[in-house]
């Protein structure tokens, strides 16, 4: 079983902008001289206004500040541009370059590792999460040049009057500890925010999924929705303290602006002599800045959201690498030819999170040779579908050995075992195409809907089925379909003639199953259907995860 039971700590060092420039091309360097420069630019259109107005006061205007002022702005202009279209392709590269790698990591990773994550998760981290991300760069990208912006405004303060830029930046860095030192509280109830969310799909999930089952039982359906209902009420009550904090920050952000321009100009006059051209430049430069200053405020939420988000996707994958088990991707997938498989002694345990057994399967002795046709049957809960899952290697034993003709099988060699058989399960999923099988041809496939009795419900037009809005049982013989083409030496069939009509499951037996045989197809059937039990070969029977001869 996997070895992630116990959640992976994140290193604290993990930023989103760490993430995102790891996994883009761009040269680092070249975005930050960028940066520097639109803020240099911009703190330069400020001097020169400033400049310009003064000798406006003095009924002139000079070109050369007309010239400075427009090599300024076209400065701004080329660098901002630079700048946000070089953010958006850094960021969309990046968000493509995890949710591949994450993909890729997932599509090789083993059954249980799936399974033990959970859909909600998986779906959160990579669409959710990664949304995010993708929907703040731009915001903190401008938040980004904001910084630079007030940096060198903050010198241009300081060369008006140095008590004026210690009183500036002695104000700006109160406010901004006390405004950070509320974020620890915030970041808990994030984090929780988002715990919940996935916790809210799970339920969603439950109402699509178990939809028939609640319409039919009221009282199932309340009890459900009553979670639903609390799971909702508990995010809805953190987002909305958080959402709070959020906005009693800026109300004190914006005082603290408030109060630096009145430091600026009821203080300063009494502590230093200040002509009234000067008192001017030093307010229209505060002015200048209170904008970029508040972007940089209100960004710092949506930065440590955007923070939180990059740390759930890593948490996801150290999940996966944790596990260790992943496939080499190299590996080859070329299928043994197949004679007997035999498993000694194999166990597989379901553990929960505390490590304790939930379901033990075996001790298991069984052997599969080459054409035959064998049944297993047993009651919901006695470990069939875990013997199958185990038997094809979709779950690693727990102890035992799994031998191929009569060679043990390795991780180097288990997926040439696996891709021996095609699988349809109890909750088989139908691809809206038919993927894995070369030189397709649609006339084949529709002859075999034809032979399906499916004419009149789908058809095959070489790439897509033209519907899979199917009875179940109509959706078990168009898997069946696809099985067959898959054209394996091993067909694993879970309750594939369950939900069928009685001639459906009399052309079962009596014409598709000695068709497979006679193609030299081995067989191994979930059917509780005995009174066809004389078309197999061997019937075995399990219960309480023991399989015996039947």
């Amino acid at each position: 079983m996997p070895n992630f039971i116990q959640s992976p700590k994140v290193k604290s060092q993990i930023s989103f902008i760490n993430v995102i420039l790891q996994n883009s091309k761009v040269p680092v360097t070249t975005i930050v001289a960028y940066t520097v420069l639109s803020g240099i630019a911009n703190a330069c259109l400020l001097s020169v206004l400033n400049s310009a107005s003064n000798s406006a006061d003095n009924g002139s205007v000079n070109i050369k500040y007309i010239a400075l002022f427009g090599v300024a702005l076209a400065l701004f202009y080329i660098t901002k541009r630079y700048i946000l279209r070089q953010s958006v392709e850094i960021v969309e590269t990046s968000i493509y370059n995890i949710r591949m790698r994450l993909l890729e990591k997932l599509r090789h990773c083993e059954l249980y590792v799936m399974e033990f994550i959970g859909k909600g998760e998986i779906f959160n981290r990579i669409s959710q999460d990664a949304n995010f991300i993708s929907q703040s760069a731009a915001v903190i990208v401008n938040a980004a040049q904001a910084t630079v912006l007030v940096f060198f405004t903050l010198i241009y303060i300081g060369f008006l009057s140095i008590k004026a830029f210690l009183i500036t930046v002695t104000i700006i860095y109160i406010g901004t500890t006390y405004y950070l030192h509320r974020q620890t509280l915030i970041n808990k109830e994030l984090q929780e925010a988002g715990e919940n969310e996935t916790s809210l799909y799970n339920h969603i999930e439950d109402l699509y999924e178990g939809f028939k089952e609640i319409k039919i039982n009221h009282r199932k359906n309340n009890d459900l929705f009553k979670d639903v209902k609390d799971t909702a009420t508990i995010g809805r009550d953190v987002k909305t303290q958080t959402g709070l904090r959020f906005a009693v920050g800026f109300m004190f952000s914006e005082i603290v602006f408030y109060l630096l321009l009145g430091c600026v100009v009821f203080l300063l006059p009494q502590i230093e002599t200040m002509y009234t051209g000067s008192l001017t430049r030093l307010t229209a430069s505060i002015l200048f800045i209170i904008g970029p200053l508040e972007n940089i405020v209100t960004t710092i939420p949506l930065f440590i959201r955007a923070n939180n988000a990059t740390k759930n996707i890593q948490k996801l994958e150290q999940k996966i690498d944790s596990a260790g088990d992943q496939q080499n991707k190299n590996i080859n997938s070329d299928p043994f030819d197949f004679k007997d498989i035999k498993l000694k002694d194999i166990t597989f345990d379901y553990l929960d999170e505390s490590k304790e057994s939930t379901f033990s399967l075996g001790p298991i002795n069984f052997t599969l040779k080459k054409g035959e046709i064998v049944c297993i049957l047993g009651g919901n809960g006695s470990g069939k579908s875990t013997f199958l899952k185990t038997l094809s290697s979709l779950y690693l034993p727990t102890t035992g050995i799994i031998s191929i003709n009569g060679k043990p099988l390795s991780a180097d060699n288990a997926q040439r075992y696996r891709s021996l058989f095609s699988i349809i399960f109890t909750d088989f999923h139908l691809f809206p195409k038919i993927y894995g099988v070369e030189n397709l041809s649609a006339e084949k496939v529709n002859n075999y809907i034809e032979l399906m009795g499916l004419a009149d419900k789908t058809s095959f037009d070489g790439e897509n089925f033209s519907s899979l809005k199917l009875s179940t049982g109509q959706r078990k013989r168009l898997a069946l379909i696809c099985s067959m083409l898959e054209d394996k030496q091993i067909m694993i069939l879970d309750e594939v003639t369950a939900d069928q009509d009685q001639e459906f499951k009399r052309f079962f037996y009596t014409s598709i199953l000695p068709d497979l045989k006679k193609q030299g197809k081995t067989v191994l059937m979930v059917s509780h259907d005995d009174k066809y039990f004389e078309q197999f070969d061997k019937v075995y029977k399990m219960e309480y995860g023991k399989i015996t001869t039947l």
